[in-house]
């Protein structure tokens, strides 16, 4: 298994039967022209999946974030995209795709950036939404290919549906996003968030949570593996712990803290290419006034995103940013 010090160190299922289209009704729904203006999660299945089978002759690698409500998703997704353009990085650039199917993701990616300069914390993924966030990284040594990726930002109370006593199944729009990238084994990252310290629930003790959280990962992996495994041809896992600044132990790693405290994932993963990671977007100010919580952004944290960026770069593209020529070696 690789460990990257990022700091970040067929649907086989039964399912109803639905009447079969012709071939002729198949090709006038493809070919339906729907407005530029009209968002992804507006498509129809057909549609959304026809986008994701554009992915693999776009030579765009997509990144799929999984956390749970309360896991850090959206200020993990906010950090990155915050660096990305804010960030004083040498050894890369970056560049947002405007046009559709990237068009409300881009519009997503300013106010998340706008939320983060004011230290406010992004709202949670709506159900429902699929911002679709496409992005360039552009080395600085020419010499290095650009790597075109793709960020689909997922609900966590949709990703929740594959609880087992919740509905044991995704969206019906989140498998049209995996039909339409098998049909070319489009190369995927899962990248699993998962909190150093969950909230707890009412009645819950600390166990109880970390058991939860465990839970609701091992059911996401169970489905992929029972219910899509085709898109497990060319994936990859990112296990990221969020809130690593809360960790007082110096000593401990990832691999480590998720050995025990999330045996199911561990159990899961542990033989697959999985990157094992940690991640802080920063310190926050977090006070209770009136009974309610407030929490604000006062120390941005850079270095996290940074190796995040890095390393997702090496393991996409099997090259280092950072990497010095012959001369540079010698002289540099």
């Amino acid at each position: 298994m690789d460990e990257i010090n990022i700091r970040i160190d067929s649907d086989d299922s039964e399912e109803e039967k639905t009447p079969l289209k012709t071939s002729s009704e198949i090709v006038n729904e493809s070919q339906v022209e729907y407005p530029t203006t009209d968002f992804l999660e507006n498509l129809t299945l057909h549609q959304i999946s026809r986008e994701f089978t554009e992915f693999s002759a776009q030579n765009r690698t997509l990144i799929i974030p999984v956390g749970f409500p309360q896991a850090g998703k959206s200020l993990f997704l906010s950090s990155l995209m915050y660096y990305a353009r804010k960030g004083d990085d040498v050894l890369f650039r970056t560049f947002l795709e405007n046009d559709f199917p990237f068009d409300k993701g881009r519009k997503a990616v300013d106010s998340m950036i706008n939320y983060f300069d004011s230290g406010k914390l992004y709202d949670s993924t709506q159900t429902g939404t699929m911002d679709l966030i496409g992005i360039t990284i552009e080395p600085a040594k020419p010499k290095l290919p650009l790597l075109k990726l793709a960020f689909l930002d997922l609900a966590g109370e949709d990703l929740k549906k594959i609880k087992t006593s919740e509905n044991s199944a995704f969206t019906e729009k989140i498998n049209a996003v995996f039909n339409g990238l098998k049909v070319d084994d489009s190369p995927i990252i899962f990248t699993l968030i998962t909190p150093f310290e969950p909230a707890k629930m009412d009645n819950e003790n600390q166990r109880d949570a970390h058991n939860r959280e465990d839970a609701l990962h091992y059911d996401f992996l169970n489905y992929i593996k029972q219910n899509q495994p085709h898109i497990l041809k060319n994936s990859r896992f990112f296990i990221v712990v969020s809130q690593w600044d809360k960790n007082p132990d110096e000593d401990l790693n990832v691999e480590d803290f998720i050995r025990e405290k999330r045996p199911s994932i561990y159990a899961a993963v542990k033989n697959t290419a999985v990157v094992w990671g940690q991640y802080s977007v920063g310190k926050l100010l977090v006070s209770n006034v009136n009974g309610v919580n407030v929490q604000e952004i006062v120390r941005i944290n850079y270095d996290y995103p940074s190796r995040f960026w890095k390393a997702l770069y090496q393991i996409c593209t099997q090259k280092d940013l950072d990497a010095k020529s012959w001369w540079e070696r010698i002289f540099g």
